[in-house]
């Protein structure tokens, strides 16, 4: 009986203390599924993406010409701040660099329109019905602002590689020379009047600095999208209109404001020597129908021009 009742307490003892069966590790792919996973980026909505871009161009209400202005530069600014209040990294540099360009450029036509003596907007007299018609005109341009912020939706949920990093600084740095050439061109035209052709800083080599380097930028923003798109078939709405964005600007920059800028030039200064040899060194930038510069016809009398005219050859 004691043998039995020694038996029993050590193994009652032995079951106590045992020391439980070690569990297999877990795998990765078991841990993963234990952890929660990141809450995703809460981007801005669509609704407040057409409000930010809307509402600055509705100006064009009260003066047309306040929606490729103000507008502009409102549109931007407002859809890269709600960019900045959910992005870091090189999205929150991109929306940095998207907001920079439109409060700079609402800066300086605000500043151009109160110390320059430019044209007015002459008031017209529209009533409410006139005014309404301009709203498809102001969707438009609503819409273009709303694709060039585009890219923004890419590099906030894209990849953030070496190569983005790099398109959106250089991004940032083309809008920053297109501000520099702004502020050169407004300086020197404060200091030798607005007749002066301005030739010095970054005119010494562009025409027209602030245009090449702001469809540069817009270019490069939009190179930033697809660089940061991956896999593709996530950002396929985004990318198409950051595309709609990036060629409909340049169509409007280099097509109309480039453009025409070079036509008035020509016809202002056309007959200055100075103005051929700037014109000889410097690169216009890229543009669509722009006129061309014609080389300066050598002066001649009338009897060399009738002379040398084929059948008005004098005869001996």
């Amino acid at each position: 009986m004691l043998r039995l009742a020694t038996l029993a307490t050590i193994s009652a003892l032995a079951h106590g203390f045992a020391v439980p069966p070690l569990r297999a590790a877990r795998t990765p792919a078991a841990a993963k599924a234990t952890v929660a996973k990141a809450a995703p980026v809460l981007l801005p909505t669509v609704p407040e993406l057409a409000l930010a871009a809307g509402v600055p161009t509705a100006l064009g209400l009260w003066r047309t010409g306040f929606a490729v202005s103000y507008g502009y530069g409102g549109a931007i600014a407002a859809s890269a701040y709600l960019y900045l209040q959910k992005t870091s990294g090189v999205a929150k540099l991109h929306a940095t660099a998207l907001a920079f360009y439109g409060v700079r450029l609402c800066a300086y036509l605000l500043l151009r329109g109160a110390t320059t003596e430019m044209r007015p907007i002459k008031a017209k007299s529209a009533s409410v019905p006139d005014r309404l018609k301009r709203l498809p005109l102001l969707s438009g341009c609503a819409a273009l602002y709303a694709f060039l912020a585009a890219p923004l939706r890419v590099t906030a949920a894209g990849q953030a590689t070496d190569a983005v990093k790099l398109l959106v600084k250089a991004s940032f740095a083309s809008f920053g020379v297109a501000a520099v050439a702004d502020a050169w061109k407004y300086v020197a035209k404060q200091l030798n009047g607005k007749d002066h052709l301005v030739t010095g800083g970054p005119f010494f080599f562009f025409r027209h600095p602030n245009y090449t380097f702001e469809v540069l930028g817009w270019l490069l923003s939009f190179a930033a999208a697809i660089s940061a798109a991956a896999p593709v078939s996530k950002h396929v709405p985004a990318l198409a209109c950051s595309a709609l964005g990036a060629f409909g600007i340049f169509g409007v920059l280099a097509g109309e404001a480039a453009a025409g800028l070079e036509k008035k030039q020509l016809e202002k200064y056309g007959d200055s020597p100075e103005y051929q040899k700037w014109v000889a060194r410097t690169w216009a930038g890229p543009m669509m129908g722009a006129p061309k510069v014609m080389p300066p016809r050598r002066v001649t009398d009338t009897f060399e021009r009738v002379a040398w005219s084929g059948s008005a050859f004098p005869k001996k």
